[in-house]
């Protein structure tokens, strides 16, 4: 790199042509701007010192630029303690602190010359860099095309006596490819050398050749023990990596890795990363979640895959191939943290003007899963469309599916071969420029080629009448406050009614098989339209009308648009019939928000029963930071009769190296603090994120007592 840079500048530093003028001021460092007949703006090098001699025959003798020496061009500038040019030979000397400047590109060397007849550049004891790319060197000598650096140290960041960097006898570098090559590549962590090769080639210099993330710690289930995750990222497209564990009482776990990244076509993009480890867990007799013995040979496989192909199809896929429930959360915790119940599944989806062509995939790889796996789904979906232009819109969606639910006790089997579709009108109507009303009508039939005991195949129809209608109000308000930064209030007013009436929607009740029922698909509140309904398999008559209000305040942004300040949303059903064991008067679902600045945030969730007066779940997160100075957050999790806990996390900056965390969790129903989380993170150097924890867990399966760890994070390479 340091080659063509400098050879670029010091090729016109001469009496050949280009260079014109010799100049006692420091000229203006800019680009030109074009002229006037529209060629390209003059790239001739200004010379420029405290003082300039000349000596000799014109033409023959010598230059020299003394005290604040400085050659200019529109893109480059090189500085020194004094730059000499032989008019003869065309030999330009820089020396004394030389400093090269290109954009990114800075270049210090002791002395450096550039011969314009053979075309070469030499340089002595040199530094230079393009972030994040540093390199320190004895001699450079080469051509504009291609040179080599002696005796040469790479860090991809600042030098640091802790720091990861390559050694290399010889640096190549090749001006046409941009790649480096190292002649006799030693990899050191400082001074000390952990790994060698004989030839090694950087195709790019944006990021490091290796990523790595270590952990060492303690646990009373496992024992001392390290953890390293290793990708090798030379390749801007596939980097191979490696985990490689030891834990003091299970044993080593060890298994390869894989990250790509083709993005260089955006109508074919695709990524993905893929992590995997098996053990031989020496550990003794352990049991999962379901209280089974989880067996001595452990293993998981997580891949996750998105990707674009042919700029019209988006494929997603994820697959969690685990030996056990447990063995993420035993050996790989920040990786089950992410992830604690595993799905697997394949999509593809082409999507079109107004509709979506998909055909998605979900299977059961685990044998602790309770899944209802679809082998294949493939689906047809008609977004709302005008017809002509009568101001009626269209819907529509249809689908055939394997299902398949594999107990996990010792009931049978269910199997179905479903095909569902559904159309539906809908007709907004505006009597009022603050309200609509729409009317809403639809069927559904579904086909069910297996039914419950061998009966024959079973085909229902549906219909759907209704109505969806809403108000808007708006309130406006000059309020301003610097303090949280309000710049006037908007508020919008929207209460909402719908009304559904599905009749004998529990037809084929003993016939079908039920796997997706109410069970697997639970959202708040509830969906009533039959469009959008995903538990098809249990369904029951349904004379329903919805109220709510949402309410919602914002703001003016200072930076674009408006920000929201606070949220409030509320609802109840009412069902004038309804499910056995259902009352009248559903659960009131309330969502609560407030977000007054940017380091406070409260959410609320409730859903109570107005016939009980009980309570049924409760959720709130509170947040509250100082940039990144320090911050809190208190979190609850309530569900009536199942779970009753409380969180606390906090986080404090002492220093630019030093920052504490903590981390508590309280149960209710146990009446004990279950987790205490205690982490000083630290940097080492300019290189490694470093982070010491203890824990101490009561009440979990199998980590209860006392954990500790540190964690060391390559932050560049």
């Amino acid at each position: 790199m340091a080659a063509w840079s400098l050879a670029a500048i010091l090729a016109n530093v001469g009496s050949g042509p280009g260079f014109s003028t010799v100049r006692a001021e420091p000229p203006p460092l800019v680009v030109p701007s074009p002229a006037s007949d529209g060629s390209k703006p003059s790239d001739e090098p200004k010379l420029s010192a405290e003082k300039i001699l000349h000596s000799g025959i014109e033409g023959q003798g010598t230059v020299t630029a003394i005290k604040d020496a400085s050659v200019t061009t529109a893109t480059f500038r090189v500085s020194a303690d004094e730059i000499k040019i032989d008019e003869a030979t065309g030999l330009a000397e820089a020396s004394g602190e030389v400093t090269l400047t290109q954009k990114a590109l800075r270049v210090l060397a002791r002395k450096a010359a550039y011969d314009s007849q053979k075309k070469t550049v030499s340089a002595d004891m040199l530094r230079m860099g393009k972030p994040p790319l540093y390199i320190e060197g004895q001699t450079l000598s080469g051509s504009a095309a291609n040179a080599e650096i002696t005796n040469a140290t790479l860090y991809f960041n600042e030098p640091d006596p802790y720091g990861l960097n390559i050694h290399s006898n010889g640096v190549a570098y090749d001006a046409d490819t941009q790649d480096i090559t190292l002649k006799g590549a030693t990899f050191r962590l400082g001074p000390i050398p952990f790994f060698y090769l004989p030839t090694y080639t950087q195709e790019r210099t944006d990021r490091p050749p290796v990523s790595v993330q270590t952990r060492f710690g303690f646990r009373n289930d496992l024992g001392a023990y390290g953890q390293t995750t290793t990708f090798w990222t030379k390749n801007p497209v596939v980097q191979p990596g490696l985990l490689l564990d030891y834990y003091s009482k299970r044993g080593p776990l060890v298994g390869p890795a894989l990250k790509y990244d083709y993005l260089s076509n955006p109508d074919w993009m695709q990524s993905g990363t893929f992590e995997s480890g098996y053990i031989h867990d020496t550990g003794g007799a352990e049991f999962d979640l379901l209280n089974n013995l989880v067996p001595t040979d452990r293993y998981f496989m997580d891949w996750k895959h998105k990707g674009t192909l042919d700029g019209m199809v988006d494929l997603t896929s994820t697959m969690y191939w685990w030996s056990d429930s447990n063995v993420l959360r035993d050996f790989r915790q920040n990786l089950w943290q992410d992830n604690q119940l595993p799905d697997n599944f394949v999509e593809a989806v082409h999507r079109d003007e107004n509709s979506f062509i998909s055909a998605f995939t979900r299977y059961r790889p685990n044998n602790f899963e309770l899944i209802q796996q679809r082998l294949p789904e493939v689906r047809y979906d008609l977004m709302p469309t005008q017809l002509w232009q009568s101001g009626v819109y269209q819907e529509a969606q249809s689908s055939f599916v394997q299902l398949t639910e594999q107990s996990l006790a010792a009931a049978p089997t269910l199997h179905s071969n479903r095909f569902d579709a559904y159309y539906g009108l809908r007709y907004p109507i505006t009597p009022t420029a603050w309200s609509t009303i729409t009317p809403v009508l639809g069927g559904r039939v579904t086909n069910y080629q297996d039914t419950l005991n061998d009966q024959g195949q079973f085909t229902r129809f549906l219909g759907q009448v209704g109505f969806d209608a809403e108000m808007r109000s708006f309130g406006k308000w000059g309020y301003t406050n610097p303090t949280w930064e309000i710049d006037g209030l908007h508020h919008v007013l929207r209460p909402v009614l719908m009304y559904r009436y599905i009749p004998n929607a529990q037809q084929g009740q003993g016939k079908i098989p039920e796997i997706d029922s109410n069970d697997t698909f639970s959202p708040y509140p509830p969906v009533v339209d039959r469009n959008s309904t995903r538990s098809v398999d249990q369904l029951y008559t349904t004379n329903l009308i919805r109220y709510g209000v949402e309410n919602i305040i914002q703001t003016r942004d200072a930076t674009y648009g408006s920000r929201d300040l606070a949220s409030f949303n509320i609802y109840n059903d009412l069902r004038l019939q309804r499910a056995p064991g259902t009352s009248m008067a559903s659960d009131l679902w309330t969502a609560l928000g407030i977000y007054p600045a940017d380091w406070l945030h409260l959410d609320v969730f409730t859903r109570f029963d107005p016939g009980a007066l009980t309570l049924r779940e409760a959720r709130t997160r509170v947040r509250v930071l100082d940039g990144e100075k320090w911050a809190v957050a208190f979190y609850t999790e309530n569900l009536q009769h199942e779970i009753d806990q409380y969180w606390l996390e906090a986080m404090y900056k002492i220093s630019e190296r030093y920052q504490v965390r903590g981390r508590w969790r309280f149960d209710q129903r146990l009446g004990y603090v279950t987790e205490q989380t205690y982490a000083l993170r630290t940097r080492l150097g300019n290189s490694w994120d470093i982070e010491y924890e203890i824990s101490y867990y009561r009440g979990t399966t199998n980590q209860n007592g006392i954990g500790f760890n540190v964690r060391f994070d390559l932050l560049a390479f």
